[in-house]
């Protein structure tokens, strides 16, 4: 699709204006990147010279077509490809032409300062750990700046600052998605050493520069092994498969690391020893075994289990590989669950919600008690609607469906409202709201993200989140713990007390039947209402 020349031309009020249509096939991303989907402008100001605005047309538009030709040759994985050596190599170009093009005329030093500052204080700084105060210049490693979330969040800020696009219209280089993530990170760190040698160059400072001389030197032609990258391979098994967003979400960590690490490499080419060597690396005093093994190792093996039965690669390098997790030294008598003194603590705290208006309020009030007599899963309870609650042949259930969101299983269950819960006055709630989102506003639509492989936060998992918080804030805060997943465990500990059979508690709770004679006979919704009948109320007394 060619793309038309954009008019320079004068506004009334004096001012040079230039408009450029963004087309069609590359908006969205477009927008995403940069914050504009139809049309790029260009003003300046009314005394700009002739040739100076002619000039500047000119570079604008070739940013604005090499950012196109980027997105595209990305989306079709035309781009050229980059080892990380390379990448940083190209980087080295960059410096020197970024250094040129302001060193004969760098104007005042202050300029060169506050774009230091907007860096580190407005780019950078925003994705800092809470913990972290100093100013980032002050830290000479700096190490939390490349991990591969803080990476991807300042990208877009880093390729404006640096001029990025315009320089790879200078070199005529369009780059694959990959190679573009691993240039910019290259030229993200050495940003500041440019911005620090023009300041010198406005304060008079011609004394050499001695930051050329650490690049490696550019190597043109084909420099990525043929083949699928970690990254491409993850967008691949998440457009085929659709797992759910908070999975695509947990797991995008894995693979942004996992690109980093094996950029010069490629998928099908990570072997056995490597892919063990990078899995037992990731334990730190930060990161424990166990969520090594039950996120970084299972999303590895997934995707590229997957990968290996479509024949995208020849091997799954993280089939055998094993992470030992240490017995974890459990100190609560009542394991998962809540003790009485902790349910009673949630419970008592709910009830101060006399007439809830909002949905925070809805949720505090009445989702722990839904949670207290079902253990469902928290989130299953968050998304309800109000056109989940029906009555069959005058029991009271509450329908949960993948409808509504998502359900571990992707099965639709029902599951009768204890007696308790009516009683509280639920339904006449439920009445007032009417068919809609009960614990979260569902007034306008929910914000879906352009993005697969980004997906937005669903907003009852948002609820969910924020009523955990509200749980440590009353006081119920053992790490050891789950502030909501904790009714789950208590429901389950109390139906066995009760002598509750365990097929009716599977039934109830949505956990899938031990063996597959149980799987026959599913309980019906009245003999789980009997059941639930023998549940004993909770006591705040």
């Amino acid at each position: 699709m060619a793309l038309r020349m954009a008019a320079l031309s004068r506004a009334s009020d004096g001012r040079w204006f230039a408009r450029k249509g963004i087309p069609e096939d590359v908006r969205v991303e477009y927008q995403r990147l940069y914050g504009i989907k139809r049309e790029a402008h260009l003003k300046l100001p009314a005394d700009t010279p002739w040739h100076e605005a002619k000039t500047r047309k000119a570079e604008w538009e070739a940013e604005v077509e090499t950012r196109i030709a980027t997105l595209r040759a990305q989306r079709n994985g035309k781009g050229q490809p980059l080892t990380k050596l390379n990448a940083i190599a190209l980087a080295g170009r960059w410096y020197n032409w970024f250094v040129k093009q302001y060193e004969n005329d760098p104007g005042p030093a202050k300029v060169w300062r506050e774009l230091s500052d907007l860096f580190v204080w407005e780019v950078i700084g925003p994705e800092a750990p809470d913990s972290y105060e100093e100013d980032p210049r002050s830290d000479p490693h700096w190490d939390w700046a490349k991990e591969p979330e803080v990476r991807e969040a300042v990208r877009p800020r880093v390729a404006e600052q640096a001029r990025v696009a315009t320089f790879l219209a200078s070199e005529g280089i369009a780059l694959n998605a990959t190679a573009y993530a691993l240039f910019v990170d290259a030229v993200s760190d050495n940003l500041l050493p440019a911005f620090s040698v023009l300041e010198k160059r406005a304060n008079g400072d011609y004394s050499r520069d001695e930051n050329p001389s650490t690049f490696p030197e550019f190597k043109d032609g084909p420099a990525q092994p043929s083949g699928v990258s970690c990254w491409e391979l993850f967008e691949a098994f998440v457009l085929a498969v659709k797992p759910a967003p908070k999975t695509v979400s947990r797991w995008r960590s894995v693979f942004l690391e996992m690109q980093r690490e094996f950029a010069e490499v490629g998928a099908d080419r990570i072997t056995e020893d490597a892919a063990r060597k990078w899995v037992h690396g990731l334990i730190n005093e930060d990161r424990a075994a166990i969520t090594v093994r039950e996120i970084w190792l299972s999303a590895s093996r997934r995707v590229f289990g997957w990968a290996r039965e479509h024949k995208r690669i020849r091997q799954n390098p993280f089939k055998e590989v094993k992470v030992d997790v240490p017995r974890r030294v459990q100190t609560r008598e009542d394991g998962r669950s809540f003790t009485a003194a902790e349910a009673s603590t949630i419970l008592k705290a709910s009830l101060s919600y006399e007439k809830p208006t909002t949905p925070t309020e809805r949720t505090r009030r009445w989702v722990p008690w839904l949670c207290a007599y079902s253990g469902a899963r928290p989130g299953e309870i968050t998304q309800l609607r109000g056109s989940d609650i029906e009555d069959r042949k005058g029991v009271v259930v509450m329908k949960l469906t993948p409808e509504a969101g998502t359900i571990k299983t992707s099965k639709a269950r029902v599951v009768p409202l204890h007696e308790h819960i009516i009683a509280q006055g639920f339904m006449e709630m439920v009445k007032r709201i009417g068919r809609g989102a009960l614990f979260y506003n569902d007034s306008t639509p929910q914000r879906v993200s352009a993005d697969p492989l980004k997906p937005s936060r669903d907003r009852a998992d948002t609820a969910r989140a924020h009523l955990g918080t509200w749980v440590r804030g009353l006081g119920v805060d053992d790490p050891e713990l789950s502030p909501n997943h904790a009714w789950r465990h208590t429901f389950k500990r109390i139906a066995d007390e009760i002598g509750m059979p365990e097929k009716m508690n599977d039934a109830i709770t949505g956990h899938t039947q031990a063996t597959e004679g149980r799987k026959y006979g599913a309980p019906t919704v009245t003999a789980m209402a009997t059941a639930l009948a023998k549940f004993p109320r909770y006591n705040l007394d």
